[in-house]
C-alpha cells in the first residue's frame, strides 16, 4: 500500500524498508543540467532523510495524523533542506549525477553469464556456504540481505511462488528491489566485467552466491523460459545518463546485466529518457509480487538474453531502441564455480535444440530468419547454422 502526505509542493512517502522518507520537493533554483522528463512540468528533486520519530506512524500518514505541531516542525525540517541545496550545490549535483555516456550495445563478452545448466542441485548445496563467506567478507552485503531477509519474511506468507522457490530466491529479489541500497548498482558493474576471464570470476567477482540464486529465482518465475509461438512479453527499459547505439540495424545484442523493464511505459520513462528501450522478451520474469517496489510492474531480464535490434532513433538528447528477443540465451560461462571454464564463443540453446555454439555473425543470421519468418505469420522453431 503506497501512503504519502502532501505538505505544500512537498510529496512525503515512507520508504518500506527504512525509517526514512523519500521527499519529493521542487528544486529550489533553475539547474542546467538536471536531466527531467519532458513530460514533467517542473523540475523536482527526490532526496531521503530520516523520518522523526513522531511521524513514524506504521509507515503510513495522511493529514489527519498530523496534528498542528508536527505539520510546522516538519515544514522547518523541509524548508532546512531547501536551503541547504543552495543553486551552486544542486547544480553540481545535478550535472555530476547526469553525466552522459556513450555506450556500444553488442553481445557484452566480458560479461557473467552463467545461466547454471546442469548443476542447478550442486550449486544450491554450494550456495548455501558461499553466501555466508562472501558476507563475512563484505559488510555491506551481509546488512542488505538482512535488510531483504526480514522484509522477505513479512511479505512471504501472502505469495504463491513455483514449485522449487526457495526462501533465498526470494530474498535475492527483495535485495536487488531494494533501491535504499546501492547493491543492484554494485552487481550489476561486476557483472558486466567479471566474465572477462574464469580466473577474474573466481578472484574478484564477490557476487557468486547472489548471482546464482537471483538467476535462478528469473529461471523458477519466468516458467518455460521460451516464447513458444508468442512473440514475447512487451516490457520497456528507460536509462538516464547511458546513450546506448547498437552499430547497425538487426545486430545481435545482450544487456550484460540483469536489466529491470516495467509492463508500463510511463513507469519504465520515470527512470531516464537518455535511452529508451521497447522490447518483446522471452527470458524476462515478472518479479511484480516480489518486488519492495510493485507498483513499478517490473520484469527482470537476465544478462545472457540475445535480442536482435528492429529499429532505433536518435537525436542530440535521445536515443529510441526496439528489441525483440531470438527465443535464446547466450553464455560463454557454464557452472564456472565448479570448474567450468570461459568458452571461445557463446552457447545457445535453441528452442527445443541442443546447445549450439554460435559466432556473433551466427546470431545476426539467426534473428533475420526468424524475423523475416515471423512476418509473414510463420515461426521458426529450430534453427540450425
Amino acid at each position: 500500500m503506497l501512503c504519502w502526505v502532501e505538505v505544500g509542493d512537498v510529496i512525503i512517502q515512507p520508504h518500506p524498508l527504512t525509517q526514512a522518507a523519500l521527499l519529493d520537493l521542487p528544486t529550489p533554483c533553475p539547474a542546467k543540467s538536471w536531466a527531467r522528463d519532458p513530460s514533467h512540468r517542473e523540475e523536482r528533486l527526490q532526496v531521503s532523510v530520516t523520518i522523526p520519530a513522531k511521524l513514524r506512524l506504521h509507515h503510513c500518514w495522511s493529514h489527519p495524523q498530523l496534528d498542528l505541531t508536527l505539520q510546522v516542525s516538519l515544514r522547518i525540517m523541509l524548508a532546512a533542506l531547501l536551503i541547504s541545496l543552495s543553486c551552486l550545490s544542486l547544480h553540481t549535483l545535478g550535472s555530476h549525477g547526469q553525466d552522459i555516456t556513450s555506450k556500444d550495445l553488442d553481445l557484452a563478452p566480458d560479461t557473467f553469464d552463467d545461466s547454471y545448466v546442469g548443476c542447478l542441485e550442486e550449486m544450491e548445496e554450494v550456495a548455501v556456504h558461499l553466501l555466508q563467506r562472501e558476507m563475512v567478507h563484505h559488510t555491506w552485503l551481509w546488512d542488505a540481505w538482512e535488510t531483504a531477509r526480514k522484509y522477505w519474511e513479512q511479505k512471504s506468507p501472502g505469495l504463491s511462488p513455483p514449485p522449487g522457490f526457495k526462501t533465498e530466491h526470494g530474498i535475492a529479489i527483495v535485495l536487488y528491489t531494494n533501491s535504499s541500497n546501492t547493491l543492484h548498482q554494485k552487481l550489476n558493474e561486476a557483472v558486466q566485467t567479471g566474465g572477462g576471464s574464469w580466473e577474474s570470476y573466481m578472484n574478484q567477482f564477490h557476487f557468486k552466491a547472489l548471482h546464482f540464486y537471483l538467476t535462478r529465482a528469473l529461471q523458477l518465475l519466468q516458467g518455460s523460459g521460451v516464447c513458444s509461438r508468442e512473440p514475447g512479453q512487451m516490457v520497456f527499459r528507460g536509462v538516464r545518463t547511458i546513450r546506448f547505439e547498437p552499430k547497425r540495424l538487426w545486430d545481435s545484442i545482450r544487456f550484460g546485466q540483469f536489466a529491470s523493464s516495467s509492463l508500463n511505459e510511463a513507469v519504465a520513462r520515470s527512470f531516464g529518457n537518455t535511452t529508451f528501450f521497447s522490447l518483446r522478451t522471452c527470458f524476462g520474469a515478472p518479479i511484480q509480487d516480489l518486488s519492495v517496489f510493485p507498483e513499478q510492474r517490473e520484469v527482470l531480464i537476465p544478462p545472457h538474453e540475445v535480442f536482435v535490434v528492429t529499429d532505433f532513433f536518435q537525436n542530440e538528447t535521445h536515443s529510441l531502441v526496439t528489441l525483440s528477443s531470438t527465443n535464446h540465451i547466450c553464455s560463454h560461462f557454464n557452472c564456472a564455480y565448479l570448474g567450468g571454464r570461459k568458452r571461445p564463443r557463446c552457447e545457445s540453446v535453441p528452442t527445443g535444440g541442443q546447445a549450439d555454439s554460435l559466432s556473433k555473425g551466427a546470431f545476426s543470421l539467426l534473428s533475420w530468419q526468424t524475423l523475416l519468418l515471423a512476418s509473414w505469420g510463420f515461426w521458426l522453431l529450430e534453427t540450425r547454422i
